[in-house]
């Protein structure tokens, strides 16, 4: 019973009528029965769970939904009359537990369908949902006479009475009024009935719904005949169509594969003709792993290209020319040789060791992958993917087509940039699929975040923990590559990766939001490999190894099961087996030939130091210098935007603040990230989105954080706001979710030090620009201009202690609180002055002075110059911006000048 009740969330749940038609309307080809019965019936007690409103407070409205229908399963079984194809909650929530097909006779459904026991004061709720339900299952039904009835496809009166059980919470008459209202906003002629949508939730449900379709056809209707003709077979094709080679994100020109601007037109070209010229047509974007050189990439794209073609996908493959690392952990093995097993366990003193030489010396090698990664869509059409999104666009005009993403290992990397690219340019991702992904689970949580309100179905397969420690790294290394990375590669150890199961298993926030593109189904989000032999075909991988996934047919097989849908199963051809003969088995498994000067040299300082010497100076200087020409100066923007507060005065312009900062990053070559929801801007979001943005920076980048919203100050209660140099006071800004009163805001806010200790963990070679548009004291009489002020106002406490450091305002100690900082600060306003929002549409004062000085094109200036500049634009107004930084940063160069 408890392996039963663990399936109860894949039940599809419908929360409203319009669940409940969209559902139906779709589901058709999924059903066999040309006619419908249903027969209502009162479900068990249920009074062991106690009260439904009871059960509300204490699990919400999901949890109270699984906790009747485990109940149900229980009662049922243990009754032996099996589940209702149907169960109706007291919340007139519906949940489908059986196929419709599912006992049905002669061609006709016949339905239990169960009402749970409920209050009178229900009835209403539950008589509209069953109203909308036995209309929408008409729907699904064949045949032009269950459509035409005028009455619910209930037993005729004089077959069956009215449960006595049901008359407290409605009559048969009420129901059938219900109904024929429903039947009559519906209209007589074709063009006012209702068209199936699309959504990821229903969609999540048409594939349980064909998933458990009863086994056999006896009905002998051919369900598939409704989704068009078959597939177009497996043909040669010409990788010259399907293949964009980029070197740093820039097309390739040279190498064993050139592309060249005319290859990537005639790539979208070429995409647009084949898809138009069938049915149920899709384009797929494939992005290989980090450590696949370009003939392994090209190899595998020739084997792989006919499969996806005769299954109904476009493949267009991003050969990236990854293969730095794979250099770097070959000198390592030439270097120490492979793992030797002997009398004694030394993995972990031979794993930690090879984890503190890559971590000194392969950070540079891995930053350059991930740099050259980004820069595959960095705006600029010299850029492989930039430009090929520009030429989709014209192909396909206002019509984009369905879209999908495959990346394995680095290669959910690149695509997890490409994504807001993207949605900006009107070619949004249906489905993004990522095989052992090697991002950052702080760079996956951004991806997804960053595609809120669109509908992109998410899945991530990955090993076990215990596959990961079991696999290897190019024989040098005890564990999985995704491991290496986390504690070697990344700049700080133990990094979480969203590809190893403990660190995705231990993130509530990236399971809520991959759980949310998977219809609230957990399960069909994640596949851990290798999976359990009964685990359904759907969720099937074998892969024992980090680089096996993209050559593993059970994957691969439900990677394409999961873009075609549940429809298409039969017809899904075998994964071609060149693909698996030619296996590359992963990290374990790399063929990468060395330069013949460096075997040379290798081969020289072993003899001369014998076989246990250390290899000399400079074979290590060999290996740090593999990425020089891969590490590009990078340029990362963060902007945050808050007009909507759970209980603090709304602003206006700052949303629209927020918008004008990433069109200004953006044209300046900034990559820019966006918050402006009130579910993403919340203190601990805001603390997760500023850490993770600080990370992000390495050496020689350029980072810019914008704020716009409302400020505070915290003093001691003796101060006021005319002594703030000899008392001191703390400021911060405040999150969306703050809280009625100063006192209770101050758990929702973020102070200067909070801010301060995030800011100084960036990269010493990174520069940070902090540009805050908020105000930090005062209150909102101190007006001199129209305007609105985004100030919550000072709040004094009896006893309170400043922190050290401050955002704008001077200190009364001798020592510059800004020396050493790591970051420049521009703030809308001084330390004793409200920051303004005023005009129409309402804009931010501060930021109209920023777009327009930076409009006026002033060429070069200094930080202090700029600030200059942004005191003259404002001039008349009650507010004058800052500039706060070590003394040292006064005078360097401004970055987007």
């Amino acid at each position: 019973m408890a392996n039963r009740l663990q399936n109860i969330p894949d039940y599809p749940v419908f929360r409203t009528g319009a669940e409940i038609e969209a559902f139906f309307l779709r589901a058709e080809p999924f059903i066999d029965s040309t006619r419908l019965q249903v027969e209502l019936d009162l479900g068990p007690d249920l009074s062991r769970l106690g009260s439904f409103r009871r059960l509300l407070e204490t699990a919400g409205d999901l949890g109270a939904t699984y906790e009747i229908l485990g109940e149900l399963e229980r009662e049922t079984f243990g009754a032996g009359n099996g589940l209702p194809h149907l169960a109706l909650l007291p919340s007139g929530w519906v949940a489908l537990l059986r196929h419709p097909d599912a006992g049905a006779d002669g061609g006709t459904a016949r339905i239990r369908l169960m009402i749970c026991p409920a209050e009178p004061e229900d009835g209403e709720r539950i008589c509209a949902s069953l109203a909308q339900l036995l209309l929408s299952l008409q729907d699904a039904v064949g045949g032009d006479s269950s459509r035409r009835r005028k009455t619910p496809p209930l037993p005729g009166r004089n077959e069956a009475a009215w449960p006595e059980a049901l008359q407290p919470l409605f009559s048969r008459d009420t129901l059938e009024e219900a109904y024929i209202a429903l039947l009559a906003q519906r209209g007589t002629d074709e063009d006012s009935r209702p068209r199936p949508s699309r959504s990821d939730l229903i969609d999540q449900y048409l594939r349980w719904l064909a998933a458990s379709r009863p086994t056999g056809d006896a009905l002998g209707r051919d369900h598939r005949a409704a989704r068009g003709p078959a597939l177009v077979p497996a043909e040669p094709v010409d990788l010259k169509h399907h293949v964009i080679n980029m070197r740093f994100g820039e097309l390739s020109q040279d190498g064993q594969f050139q592309t060249s601007p005319s290859d990537v037109a005639t790539i979208a070209e070429r995409a647009r003709a084949w898809i138009g010229a069938g049915r149920d047509r899709r384009l797929a974007i494939y992005a290989h792993g980090g450590l696949v050189s370009e003939r392994k990439a090209i190899e595998y794209a020739r084997a792989t290209a006919p499969w996806w073609i005769g299954n109904g996908v476009y493949p267009v493959f991003c050969v990236w020319e990854s293969d730095a690392l794979t250099t770097f952990l070959q000198l390592i093995r030439e270097t120490l040789g492979g793992i030797r097993r002997g009398p004694f366990d030394l993995d972990e003193m031979r794993d930690a060791a090879v984890q503190r030489l890559v971590h000194m010396l392969g950070t540079p090698v891995w930053d350059g992958m991930k740099r050259s990664a980004r820069r595959c869509s960095a705006p600029g059409n010299q850029h492989g993917l930039t430009l090929f999104l520009a030429e989709l666009k014209r192909a396909f005009g206002n019509k984009p087509p369905p879209l999908d993403l495959v990346g394995h290992s680095a290669g959910s990397i690149l695509l997890l940039h490409l994504l807001p690219r993207l949605k900006a340019a009107g070619l949004p991702a249906r489905s993004f699929q990522s095989l052992a992904p090697a991002a950052t689970t702080a760079l996956f949580r951004a991806g997804l975040a960053g595609q809120a309100g669109d509908k992109l179905a998410c899945r991530i397969y990955t090993m076990t923990d215990a596959a990961e420690r079991d696999d290897n790294v190019a024989r040098i290394y005890g564990k999985s590559l995704l491991y290496l990375i986390s504690r070697g590669f990344e700049p700080v150890f133990g990094e979480t990766i969203s590809g190893l199961q403990k660190d995705l298993l231990a993130d509530p926030v990236m399971l809520s939001q991959l759980t949310e593109w998977s219809g609230g189904v957990t399960r069909e989000a994640l596949v851990f490999s290798p999976t359990p032999a009964d685990a359904p075909r759907r969720l099937q991988s074998r892969s024992e190894t980090h680089g096996g996934f993209d050559n593993d047919p059970a994957t691969m097989w439900s990677v394409m099961r999961f873009i075609r849908g549940p429809g298409d199963e039969d017809r899904i051809t075998p994964f071609p087996a060149d693909a698996v003969a030619g296996q590359r088995g992963g990290a374990g498994e790399m063929d990468m030939d060395l330069p013949e000067e460096v075997r040379t040299y290798l081969t020289v300082a072993r003899g001369g130091g014998g076989a246990g010497a250390a290899p000399p100076a400079s074979v290590i200087a060999t290996a740090s210098a593999v990425p020089a020409s891969a590490r590009q100066p990078a340029r990362l923007a963060l902007t945050i935007g808050i007009d909507e507060y759970a209980s603090a005065s709304r602003l206006q312009g700052c949303v629209r603040d927020s918008g004008t900062w990433r069109d200004l990053l953006a044209e300046r070559g900034f990559d820019v990230t966006q918050f402006i929801r009130p579910e993403e801007t919340g203190r601990d979001q805001l603390i997760r989105h500023l850490r993770d943005f600080v990370a992000r920076g390495a050496a020689g980048d350029t980072l810019v954080w914008h704020f716009s919203g409302h400020g505070m100050e915290i003093m001691p209660e003796f101060g006021s706001s005319s002594d703030f140099e000899t008392t001191g006071r703390d400021q911060a800004i405040v999150a969306s979710n703050a809280s009625e009163g100063l006192d209770a805001q101050v758990a929702h806010a973020l102070i200067d030090d909070d801010l301060f200790t995030i800011l100084q963990e960036v990269h010493p070679q990174t520069s940070l620009y902090v540009f805050l548009d908020s105000c930090y004291s005062g209150s909102a009489t101190r007006l001199s201009l129209p305007g609105r002020p985004r100030t919550m106002g000072t709040l004094q406490r009896a006893g309170y202690v400043p922190h050290r450091h401050t955002l704008t305002a001077p200190s009364a100690r001798s020592d510059n609180v800004y020396e050493g900082a790591r970051h420049v600060l521009f703030s809308a306003a001084s330390a004793t002055q409200p920051a303004l929002e005023n005009g129409a549409p309402p804009e931010g004062v501060f930021t109209r002075a920023v777009r327009e000085v930076l409009g006026s094109r002033p060429g070069p200036m200094t930080n202090s110059e700029f600030r200059l500049r942004l005191r003259n634009q404002i001039t008349g107004n009650d507010q004058t911006p800052g500039l706060h930084c070590d003394a040292a940063l006064f005078n360097q160069p401004f970055p987007l000048a």
